[in-house]
């Protein structure tokens, strides 16, 4: 007689001492699939009726027809349809529901979506079920394609189902549920909560979008407020449409360039952005000098080319806008001045720095990103890599290049197992690991003990090969 295992049990059906899965066994499993109920009421034992197993005889699948197969028809599916429209009717409301009245004693720890039952989804509200309506009707209306926005519609549907829409959503809730599966989106569903004012949002973790954010608050007309939020999203890759990300910093300069210029004009009776018209612009600009009207215009055309494509905007104002500015051109410095500067220097690093910055006018923020494999001393060439444009390529002369040899030697000699990919490394990013660039401030340090005023005279855009010193030494 054959000995049970350890993980063996008797079958509820066929009475059988066999692996079991739901209280039946492998062959019973099948035959319950197959014909959906025990139609004969069979409960042989040692035994079964001779059947033939349909869609199952290929792989003996249990559960869902297999691929290829035509759906099931008759009264079994007729059965399954009916189970799942009685389920759905007997769903219950979520026992996790947000009480907009209830007051937040302490701040609550963050939700694990990852432990969420999707099987049984439960009932939504009324307040549920008008929102995930008017969601749908807002995306369809902005013209989106149905096809890409079920995966917003499908990530709205499981938080007010299990949440609510009675209370504000925390935005960290939507990004942690949209992380877990490909087939979840939240970026759309952030954005539309922002503006029906049902979002927590998520405090920023950089001051420079803190502050950004915290200026588009205090806007007092909401429409500004939601348009300058929008705009942030945008600039951040978080819009309708994905796009780089500007830095933060960035972000906050746009928003602080048109601050003024739109409280001022909330002042003047503006309620919306779309009331801007193209004199409001112009009045703007006239009165102000060169660069800050330049910063101005660019912020401007920014924020509306954003509104303009996250269709909150009909046309763009400030487009057909330009401005006429004299830009300097840099000029090289004297050959005994720069020869004077590299004489007072005896690192061969920083008379490197010196001599790429008087010369060839790159900037403090080009030296700190350059790397090892930027420069081509065989051709005697230099790459600038410029983002979003065409890299920038600088012929280096002898000299110049007799400085980088001896940097490189000296780089060799000091750190020769030094892993950093950056051309200047100092003594503790040259040693570091993870390859850091140096600071800024170590080129900037470097220019203002040597009296030369580093980025303010040259500028990227008008960066060009002047003849070489030949200072002595």
């Amino acid at each position: 007689m054959r000995k049970r295992g350890a993980n063996e049990a008797e079958c509820g059906r066929c009475h059988r001492t066999l692996m079991l899965s739901a209280g039946m066994c492998r062959m019973c499993r099948i035959v319950f699939a197959e014909t959906e109920v025990d139609t004969a009421q069979i409960a042989m034992k040692n035994g079964d009726q001779l059947w033939f197993a349909g869609p199952h005889t290929a792989g003996l699948a249990v559960g869902r027809f297999l691929p290829g197969t035509a759906a099931p028809q008759g009264r079994f599916a007729l059965k399954r349809r009916r189970a799942r429209a009685r389920a759905k009717s007997e769903r219950q409301l979520s026992e996790y529901l947000v009480d907009p009245a209830q007051l937040v004693l302490f701040p609550s720890p963050p939700r694990d979506w990852t432990r969420l039952d999707t099987s049984t989804p439960p009932a939504l509200t009324a307040a549920a079920d008008s929102l995930i309506t008017d969601f749908t009707a807002y995306m369809r209306g902005r013209g989106w394609n149905t096809d890409f926005f079920n995966g917003s519609t499908r990530t709205l549907r499981i938080v007010t189902g299990h949440l609510g829409a009675e209370a504000p959503i925390q935005e960290s809730d939507i990004r942690a549920l949209a992380s877990m599966r490909a087939n979840l989106q939240g970026a759309r569903v952030i954005n539309y909560l922002r503006q029906r004012g049902l979002l927590a949002a998520q405090p920023p973790s950089d001051p420079c979008i803190a502050r950004a954010r915290h200026h588009a608050t205090a806007f007092a007309r909401p429409a500004f407020s939601a348009a300058v939020h929008t705009f942030i999203d945008v600039l951040l890759g978080q819009g309708s449409t994905s796009s780089r990300a500007r830095s933060p910093k960035t972000v906050e300069n746009y928003v602080g360039a048109i601050l003024c210029t739109f409280e001022a004009w909330i002042a003047d009776g503006l309620t919306d952005p779309r009331e801007i018209t193209r004199k409001h612009i112009e009045d703007v600009l006239d009165p102000l000098p060169g660069d800050q009207a330049r910063r101005l215009h660019t912020s401007l055309r920014s924020f509306f080319r954003a509104l303009k494509r996250e269709r909150l905007v009909f046309q763009d104002p400030a487009r057909s806008i330009s401005l006429t500015s004299s830009r300097s051109m840099p000029t090289a410095l004297r050959s005994d001045r720069v020869a004077g500067l590299l004489d007072r220097l005896d690192d061969p690093r920083d008379r490197l720095m010196v001599a790429l910055v008087a010369i060839y006018a790159l900037l403090p923020g080009q030296l700190v990103h350059l790397r090892r494999t930027d420069l081509d001393r065989s051709k005697g060439r230099l790459r600038l890599r410029r983002t979003g444009r065409m890299d920038h390529v600088i012929y280096l002369d002898a000299f110049t290049l007799r400085l980088t040899t001896a940097w490189e030697l000296q780089r060799h000699r000091r750190w020769p197992d030094s892993s950093n990919p950056y051309f200047f490394v100092t003594r503790n990013t040259a040693v570091d690991d993870s390859g850091p660039p140096i600071s800024a401030g170590v080129v900037q340090q470097l220019f203002q003990r040597v009296g030369l005023p580093a980025g303010c005279t040259w500028t990227e855009s008008s960066t060009r090969r002047v003849t070489a010193p030949t200072p002595s030494g």
